[in-house]
Parts: structure tokens; C-alpha cells; sequence
């Protein structure tokens, strides 16, 4: 399958980063609850709400399912195939970039319903190919000041 860089959706640039925590879990459903609670946390450390955490916490794993989803050739046995996630976190807001090594990638339909879910959750979603590797990136603004 070809490889290229092609962004689905793009959004604004990012605020400065402040912090980040990385994670990276085998590329495998039965370990996104690693990557939700993981997200839980970060939101509650900086203060998020209920509703606000719940709303990441839900368009993290879908874009997660996403990757996994479409991914073409992903080996879940090899270090490099594993799912990897990053918060950005900066005094506005959070950005959560999931990547995937995969031998490709099958586009995804942006009326599916897992897209729908996170572009509703989130304010920024984009989706790209780079190489082997899928990205989504999201951006939660804080919606109250904390």
C-alpha cells in the first residue's frame, strides 16, 4: 500500500507545550483502557471537570479505535507496531496524538461513526500518513477556567 502524507482535517496551530506524558501500549483493543485511564488522569490533573474528562477520555479511545480500525499489516509483536500516545498539555488546552506503525492504512470514511464521535467531542481533529505511520491528533480547549 502506497505511503503518503495526506491530512484529512488540519486545524490551528498549537499552543505552546508546558508538559507532556507519553504512553505507549501494545496495538491491541484489549489495552485501550490503559490509554483511557491514562487520559482521565492527565484531565484531572489539570483540574478538568467531569463532563470535560469523560468527553476526552471517549474521544481518545475513539480515535484510538480509529487507528486500529484501518490499519493495514499492523504487528502487535513488534516494539515499533505498538499504539503510542502523547498529551501536550499548555495552559489553554490538551492535545492527544495517537500514532500507528502499519504496513498501511485504509483511509477512513468521515461519516463513519467513530469519526462523528470525535469530532464532536474534541474542538481540532486531523488525521494523517506519514510513511508507515498513522497520526490522530486532537485538541481539547478548556471550556472553564481552572
Amino acid at each position: 500500500m502506497e505511503h503518503e502524507s495526506r491530512p484529512i482535517q488540519t486545524f490551528s496551530a498549537p499552543a505552546p507545550a508546558v508538559g507532556a506524558v507519553v504512553i505507549s501500549v501494545p496495538a491491541d483493543p484489549d489495552y485501550l483502557a490503559v490509554v483511557r485511564s491514562a487520559c482521565a488522569q492527565v484531565g484531572a490533573k489539570l483540574g478538568w471537570g467531569l463532563a470535560e474528562v469523560s468527553d476526552l477520555r471517549l474521544a481518545v479511545d475513539e480515535a484510538c479505535g480509529l487507528l486500529l480500525r484501518h490499519a493495514v499489516g499492523a504487528r502487535s509483536d513488534e516494539e515499533d507496531a505498538n499504539l503510542r500516545c502523547r498529551f501536550a498539555i499548555s495552559p489553554s488546552s490538551l492535545r492527544a496524538t495517537v500514532s500507528l506503525r502499519a504496513e498501511g492504512f485504509a483511509p477512513p470514511d468521515t461519516g463513519e461513526f467513530g469519526w462523528t464521535i470525535v469530532t464532536a467531542l474534541v474542538d481540532d481533529f486531523a488525521w494523517t500518513v506519514d510513511g508507515p505511520t498513522a497520526h490522530v491528533e486532537i485538541v481539547k480547549n478548556r471550556t472553564a477556567a481552572v
